[in-house]
């Protein structure tokens, strides 16, 4: 019963595996799906929050370049122009100590409505050319005795020439103040003689960024930063850690901090706005829905073990009884008839009817098998008488060579030796494979017979390599071929003609080659002989032991070889008409190198 309980096994596997994959993919991909959906949900709604945040910080740049351009360019009732006052502080020429304190309050009077209408603004500098600095600021005041033109921030604003640079988010030393601010700067020039008359600073606080504290969602912290990646304002963000973007816009895994990043690119000063939102919030939303699943997939899975031990069983059982029943008929025993398989109209009861029908018919074909024996035995017989004959002629030939050699015919002599050598070879019982050079020895004797025939009309040539003499193949293999190459092929030549053997080794086997230069074979029989060759040989006793002249010939010879070693192995031949010769190829499989063959020993 171990075959019956593993195929029990093996089946109840089956059913698990066919219902419980589809389970746990349906769990897996909707959980998957699920959470693919919360994630660009939020994506969606962090990227909307992310616009709205990033107009209202352009807002604000805006504002900022609106403020410079009214200081540097305002006019006002009775009053001269910022510009007009700033030309007067050139290198090498200022006004008078009052001169200065009038344009001091001048400028203070113009600005002090800006700092009132703008929170974030701390202060307002003008840098003139000759180093006079005037000012308007909430608190943060320059320090004593300061000189901006050695700051990296005044060399940086020149450099752009009236267009604004923005500075880090940074504690600034020029300043008398601990706190932290970002500064705008831009060079002031004449609009007619395009000279630079100063430079004006902005100082701003991070209440520039407080709108941005207006557009988060709960759990969603943004950060701005500048084109080289410094934080100007990073609310909920580890400043510790420089944030690494992928591009201009996108989003991304912050894996250290576990979070989603959402960010794009801003502002003619190509600021980064970065949103970003805790995977544990996204996780959270999907975790109702995965419990849902799972407990879903464990109750079905449940149903499905239940269902699929019941269907093994069923099934395994009607097998089992059939397999012990062919168990026990091989040992001899009789097979009881189960009555109540039988009956049934499915499978299983077609399956034990026709079993019990196949052993009827094996006892038919057991009774019909020995009367066969008996019939083969009586022609195996008959084959003995003829082989009894063979032999016959075999010594009959014998003591016509001792004959001749008693009158000293020696070309009758050694005819009859030859001849009688070729009878011995072809009727040998012993074994089916010879050696090459047994065979080419059997080649040599019918040479030596067409050579009293044919005088020096046939050159003979033979190329084999030593190394290749010891390969077993079929016997009777060469001989017909060799005696096509001379009846078919230089018989009807004019004039003499050589026939060559060689042989050689390559990768896909062992080729023994007979080559002459006749007449060649006519293009329709060339085809018709390819045919031949291409068709699948049928084995009808084609072997030489049996004595059937259909062995000699070329298709018996590839017949024989294919039947023996299987395919790809056989003849092929290629011929050229009008005296272009013949070539005809065996080929034979590498391992007759070993005198042994797959499937077949040397006998």
């Amino acid at each position: 019963m171990k075959f019956a309980w593993g195929l029990k096994n093996r089946l109840l596997v089956a059913l698990l595996l066919i219902s419980l994959i589809p389970i746990v993919i349906v769990v897996v991909v909707t959980s998957r799906n699920y959470a693919t959906l919360v994630e660009r949900q939020v994506q969606e709604v962090s990227a909307s929050v992310l616009e709205r945040s990033m107009i209202r910080i352009s807002n604000q740049l805006e504002e900022i370049g609106r403020v410079s351009e009214y200081i540097a360019y305002q006019q006002t009732a009775g009053a001269d122009t910022t510009l007009s006052f700033l030309k007067q502080y050139t290198k090498g020429s200022s006004p008078d100590e009052y001169g200065k304190l009038r344009n001091e309050r001048d400028f203070r009077a113009a600005t002090e409505s800006l700092l009132l209408s703008h929170d974030y603004i701390e202060g307002l500098f003008l840098f003139a050319e000759d180093g006079t600095v005037f000012s308007n600021t909430k608190g943060s005041e320059l320090k004593l005795g300061y000189s901006p033109f050695d700051s990296p921030w005044y060399q940086n604003t020149l450099e752009l020439q009236g267009q604004m640079y923005v500075g880090n988010m940074d504690y600034q030393d020029f300043l008398l103040s601990d706190k932290m601010f970002i500064t705008f700067s831009r060079a002031l020039y004449d609009p007619k003689s395009k000279q630079r008359i100063g430079v004006l600073l902005i100082n701003c606080s991070k209440r520039l960024f407080d709108d941005l504290k207006l557009s988060v969602l709960e759990d969603q912290h943004i950060t701005v930063m500048n084109n080289i990646g410094s934080i100007l304002y990073g609310a909920g963000m580890d400043k510790g850690r420089p944030i690494v973007l992928g591009g201009a816009k996108g989003s991304l895994v912050d894996k250290g901090n576990n979070r989603l990043l959402v960010y794009d690119t801003f502002s003619p000063y190509d600021w980064h706005m970065v949103i970003s939102v805790s995977l544990a919030s996204i996780t959270g939303q999907v975790k109702s829905t995965l419990t849902f699943a799972v407990w879903f997939g464990a109750g079905w899975s449940i149903v499905a073990v239940a269902l699929s031990m019941w269907i093994a069983n069923t099934f395994s059982k009607p097998v089992s009884r059939i397999a012990l029943l062919m168990k026990n008929y091989e040992k001899g025993l009789k097979s009881p008839s189960l009555t109540r398989y039988m009956q049934r109209t499915d499978e299983i009861g077609i399956l034990y009817t026709q079993y019990f029908n196949m052993l009827k018919q094996i006892d038919t074909l057991v009774h019909e098998r020995y009367h066969g024996q008996i019939i083969a035995m009586s022609a195996k017989m008959k084959a003995l008488e003829a082989q009894i004959n063979s032999h016959f002629l075999f010594n009959t030939l014998t003591t016509i060579n001792s004959i001749a050699e008693l009158e000293d015919v020696d070309s009758i002599a050694e005819m009859s030796k030859a001849l009688g050598d070729m009878f011995r070879y072809s009727i040998k019982m012993s074994r089916d494979e010879v050696s090459l050079r047994e065979e080419l020895e059997h080649v040599g004797n019918y040479i030596k017979i067409q050579s009293y025939r044919y005088g020096d009309k046939i050159r003979w040539q033979i190329d084999i390599p030593p190394e290749l003499l010891d390969i077993s193949m079929l016997k009777l293999l060469l001989q017909p071929i060799v005696e096509n190459a001379v009846y078919h092929g230089i018989e009807m030549k004019k004039g003499k003609g050589t026939v060559r053997i060689a042989a050689y080794e390559d990768e896909r086997g062992v080729w023994i080659e007979v080559v002459d230069d006749g007449v060649g074979i006519d293009e329709v029989k060339l085809k018709r002989l390819r045919e031949m060759l291409d068709s699948p040989p049928e084995f009808e006793q084609l072997n030489a032991n049996t004595g059937d002249t259909r062995s000699i010939g070329v298709y018996n010879v590839h017949a024989r070889i294919s039947l023996y070693y299987g395919t790809p192995y056989g003849l092929q031949v290629e011929s050229m008409e009008n005296g272009g010769g013949t070539t005809v190829r065996l080929r034979l499989p590498a391992h007759a190198l070993n005198g042994t063959k797959e499937g077949h020993s040397t006998r």
